[in-house]
Order: C-alpha cells, then structure tokens, then sequence
C-alpha cells in the first residue's frame, strides 16, 4: 500500500508553554496532514483563462488555482456555508460564476471575490442545479431541492417558477440535471426525482414526461448529456448505473449499459479530441465511450474504483480531464485518462465521520464517504493512499478486533467487510442475511462472538460471523450506536441506542431487555464505567447530559456533570478501557474522568478551529483525535498534562 508523506503540516505557537496547577493550560491541536481534499463538491474551469479552475471542498469554501490545479488560493466563501452542487460560468460575461447549493444560488460578479444571494424560490430553497441559455446567457434556469424548477430572464436578478405541465405535479419535484439542447435551445431536458427523464419545447411554458420515474431495478435518473449536434440524440444515467440512450428525441429508449451493483453515474462529460467519445463518473470509478454511449468500457487508468466525477478543462490535445469526489479528491490527467497526478494541495480537508484507533495506539483508521484511510506513525505520522472504495455507499462504522493484530472491520449498505492489513485492502465477509449493518463489533474477550446492528434489529455469531442469530427479543428493533462490554463479567454488554435509551444484555447478547426507570427511552451516545465499581454505569446523552445506574442499569438518575445544559459537548470513550471518558465542550475545553464520569477534571482549553463531527480517545497513549468538517483529522496529545494533574 502506497503511503503519502503527509506528516505535520504546522503548529502555532501555543499561548502558554507550562501547566498550571491553578488552572487548565492553553494547548493547540495539531494536524495530522489529512485525509486531505477527499470531497470536493464543484470544479468549475474557467472557460476564458487557460490553467483557471474553481473548486469548493466543502462548507461554502471557494478555492482558485491558476497553475492548472498544482497550487490553489481560498476566495471569498460563499455566505453560510453550504454545501455547493454545482459552479457555472456565464459564457458572455465569463466573471460572472454561479454556485448552486444546499442554501440556495448565489452569483460571484468578479470571479468568486464575492458572492451575493440570489432569490430563486420560498426562503430556505436548495439549489441542486443550474443552465445557462447559451444563445440568451441572461436566461437562466434553476432545479431546486423539492421544489421544481425556476427561470430568470434577466441574468438571475428576478425568478419566476416554471412547473406548468398537464400530468406532471413538478412544484414537488427534486431536480438533479438540466441540459439544453444546443441546436435549439428553445427544448430543454431534466432529470427529475419524481419523473425520470422530462423535456419542455418552449422554454419552460410546459413539460411533458419521457420516462417513467425508476427503471426496471427501481433506479432513478441522475444525469443526461444531448448530443453535441442536438438531431434528438440524448443518453441519461441512473442511480443503479445504467445508461439509456435516444436517437429520437426521447420517442424510445435503449440500453447502453447494464447497471452494476452500487455504481451509480455521477457525471457525464464529452471527451476532447474524439469525434464521439464521452467520460462518465460513477461510484465506482469512470467509464468511456468511443461511439457516444453505445457502448462503455474501462478507461485502463489508475484511479480507484470510488465515488468519482469528471471536469474538462481546455480542448483537443491541450485538454485536461480533472476527476473529482468524496475519497479521491483532485486528480488531473493530460492523456485523457491514462495516468494521473494529485491536484489538491492545500486545496481542502475531508469531513472524516467516523474514526477509531488501534490499542496500542499505532493505526488510526478514518471513513470518509466509502473510503478508509489509516493513519501510522504518531506525530510525524502518514497517512495510505485511498485506495479503492468500499462497495455500498458511506461507512457507517469501524471496529477493531482486540484479538487479531491488523484485523478491522467496516459496515456499509452493502454488508460487512473485512481488513486484514491495516485498512490496506477490503474484503466482503460472507452474508447469511440480507440486511444493512451500521455496527459491527468483535467481542473482547469471548474471540468467536461478534455482534451485528441494523434498522432490523440485533443480530448475535458465535463462529466469529459466518453464520448469525437475531437477539431476542425477536423482532427488535433497537438502532444500536455502541456496545460497551464489562471487564467483570464477560456476559454483561451495554448498548447505547438511537430509539430505546440503553438496552442490557446478561448472556453474552443472546438476550436484551431495555432500562426502564429514569433515563429518556431515545437516543443515547455511549455508556462507560465506574472502574471501582462494577454496579455504576454512566449514560451519555448527545447534547451532553449524563445519568446514573448504581444497580447495573436497571434504575437511572440525572447526574450533573462540570458543564452546563446549553454547553456543545462531545464525548469520546475508549471501548478498551471502559472508565476511561473525555469530554470536549463548546469545541474548546476538554475535560477527563477515570471513573466513567463520577468525577471530572479540566485539563486544558484547546481550541479546534474547526467543527468536530468525529472524536476518538486512545486511554493507552492519552491521545484525542477529532475528525472535523471539510478539515481532516486533529490529534491532542494529553498525557503530559493528565501525568501532570495526577502526579505520575
């Protein structure tokens, strides 16, 4: 496995060096070099200036490259933050960009220097694409979140909606895709949520079906490309990767591709210096077609086969293909997609949802969309190359078997699969029952027993997963968060639950019952342990609000921890040494117990300028990693400071 020589990027200066007994000391997280720019949104070149491109990795970030993606600069974020679709250039006035996102439209008059708001639909209204008339650039359309489409005919100043149609209900719809035909662009085409593939002739006035809504596999179609010579010729895409192609307009449809399992199309483009090729993105990679979707074949290349969508940037032998997504970043290619080079340096981080962490400590593995990364080597660490994705769309959890060195596993929609080297590869594990896991875990002391959670209850292996049980109660259907496993009694395990507050098990998981005195019966993050006790279990909460079982979870009681409700709190336990609990409040102060949470110290004020959706304790190394928003991974080494307030 290939490793990129990431390391430590930088560190700021701290306010202060020392550790006061008096009070917590000012310490910075540090970053880790990644995962770095896995899930870039929007790429947009610059159809005027020859090596400019336009990208947002995240939160509203715009960044600019002038080098042709080698080196990029941050301009103005768009107002808020969102998430961006989709940026678009106007063809007669090329500073103006466009930016479609989850908060609406908003337009750049001088190249993404500034943004302003545009008032596309009611308040609130995601923007999921947009079209520019080619021959009137001041008409402009819109295909919005659950509201249809909209239309300005003065450059995006005022919209007007457009959803007449007299058997499609499209005030509703979600739209994923317009396309104008070229040739005459009074026609336009959509790919819409609730109606597949829909055309208008006269320029929104009306619209009429093409398509049923799903596909024979029950797919949805995501994207469409018209022939560059218009003559009725259209393809679309769907969600299961298929591809239908039209010759007429849309009359009747053919297939081109027959879909695989999990590998959707992202995006279509037209491959420069070929007559009649295309590119299309998917989720498992890109695809090519050398006689304008007829037929489709691998490119031969060296991307990963993960979530992937394509930008053209330039023509002819000049081209370059940017390939771009959640778990490949930005990468460039000069040959059409033959071979390629990373392009996105300092260009964002990822938003990393799920961490966990080896005992000792040494690997660190990180989920970002379908991808894992690991990390190895401390501070001056590296983290591996993606890699090929994992089949079945996001991770939903990761888990490390405590018995077998090199052993993870990971959970997807898809099943269960399997590392035997760190991350470095996956492997699906054999499926006895059809059902989508978000939870796996490896019993730390009984090495044949794994425990498996979905929407559809709890399921029980006692041959280390090849054949599994439902849990009783039969039926449940506790959407389980975590397990916590008692180091006195190998029987006793602890679940923490979406929909049912804590659930005990006194057989192993066999069988469940739910605490039924003093604790809300919905969501609950973790539990931990007393470790002088083994009747005293403490409950989290995830607005932070703790309780407490003296008689092994049976009764709960509201238990008042150092900070207060209205505090923004995060708690890390380490599933290997169950007293051992951190808190991080209001992104900032970090608070520690060695007791569950029956007392708490303050040991530091560390600010993560950033928004932490991922925390993971290592009690063995004393180490608190945060996976932040479009930012990648930070570490906070603690132990000095707790050696120092315990007098070790």
């Amino acid at each position: 496995m290939t490793r990129v020589a990431c390391g430590l990027l930088f560190l700021v200066p701290a306010f202060l060096t020392g550790c006061s007994a008096s009070g917590p000391s000012f310490q910075l997280w540090e970053e880790t070099g990644g995962p770095y720019a896995r899930n870039i949104s929007a790429v947009l070149p610059d159809n005027r200036i020859a090596g400019t491109l336009y990208a947002s990795a995240g939160s509203g970030e715009i960044a600019v490259s002038t080098s042709n993606g080698r080196s990029w600069a941050h301009a103005a974020p768009i107002p808020g933050g969102p998430e961006v679709h989709q940026l678009i250039q106007d063809p007669e006035s090329p500073d103006r960009l466009f930016a479609a996102t989850e908060a609406g439209a908003f337009v750049s008059p001088d190249r993404a220097r500034s943004w302003t708001p545009l008032l596309v639909g009611p308040a609130g209204t995601g923007v999921r694409v947009m079209a520019i008339d080619p021959w009137s650039p001041s008409t402009v359309y819109a295909g919005t979140e659950g509201k249809g489409f909209f239309k300005s005919s003065d450059g995006g100043r005022t919209w007007n909606e457009i959803n007449a149609s007299p058997d499609l209900l499209l005030s509703g719809a979600d739209v994923y895709d317009i396309g104008i035909d070229v040739t005459k662009p009074d026609i336009v085409f959509a790919a819409v949520s609730q109606y597949g593939i829909i055309r208008t002739t006269d320029r929104g006035a009306g619209w009429k079906g093409l398509t049923p809504e799903f596909s024979g596999t029950g797919s949805r179609a995501t994207h469409l490309l018209i022939g560059k010579d218009g003559h009725g010729t259209l393809l679309y895409g769907t969600t299961s990767g298929s591809i239908m192609k039209t010759t007429n307009g849309g009359s009747s449809w053919s297939p081109s591709r027959i879909a695989r399992d999990f590998d959707g199309i992202l995006s279509f483009s037209v491959l420069p210096g070929t007559p009649d090729g295309l590119i299309a993105g998917t989720e498992r990679g890109i695809i090519v077609s050398s006689d304008f979707g007829t037929s489709w074949g691998g490119t031969g290349g060296e991307l990963p086969g993960i979530p992937t969508r394509v930008a053209i940037a330039g023509e002819g032998s000049q081209a370059t293909l940017f390939a771009y997504g959640g778990g490949i970043g930005l990468r460039a290619s000069g040959d059409n997609g033959v071979s390629w080079r990373g392009a996105d340096l300092k260009l964002g981080g990822s938003t990393v949802d799920v961490l966990a962490i080896d005992p000792a400590g040494e690997h660190l593995f990180a989920a970002t969309g379908n991808v894992c990364m690991t990390y190895t080597g401390g501070p001056s660490g590296a983290w591996s190359d993606p890699g090929p994705g994992i089949t079945g769309g996001n991770i939903h959890s990761l888990s490390i078997d405590p018995s077998v060195p090199g052993l993870v596993y990971a959970t997807t929609a898809a099943g269960v699969f399997v590392s035997t080297d760190n991350g470095g590869s996956w492997q699906t594990t054999p499926r006895s029952m059809q059902i989508s896991p978000f939870l796996y875990e490896a019993h730390p002391s009984i090495t044949t027993r794994r425990f498996m959670a979905s929407d559809q209850g709890i399921f029980v292996s006692t041959d280390r997963g090849l054949t599994w049980n439902q849990s009783r109660p039969l039926g449940n259907r506790w959407v389980v968060r975590s397990l916590t496993f008692s180091p006195w009694n190998a029987g006793t395990i602890i679940g923490a639950t979406s929909n049912g507050g804590v659930i005990l098990s006194h057989d192993g998981g066999f069988n469940w019952e739910q605490a039924r005195y003093g604790i809300p019966g919905d969501r609950v993050e973790s539990v931990a342990l007393d470790e002088t006790d083994p009747d005293t279990y403490y409950a989290y909460l995830p607005d932070g609000k703790c309780f407490r079982s003296l008689n092994k979870g049976l009764e709960w009681n509201r238990y008042i921890p150092p900070w207060k409700p209205t505090n923004n709190v995060r708690i890390a336990c380490d599933r290997r040494a169950t007293n051992s609990v951190v808190a991080f409040v209001d992104g900032r102060h970090v608070y520690y117990s060695t007791s569950g949470g029956r007392t708490w110290i303050k040991l530091i004020d560390a600010d993560l300028h950033a928004s932490a959706v991922s925390l993971c304790w290592n009690a063995a190394t004393m180490t608190l990693y945060a996976g932040a928003r479009d930012s990648g991974v930070y570490r906070l080494p603690l132990g000095k400071r707790i050696r120092e307030i315990l007098g070790e």
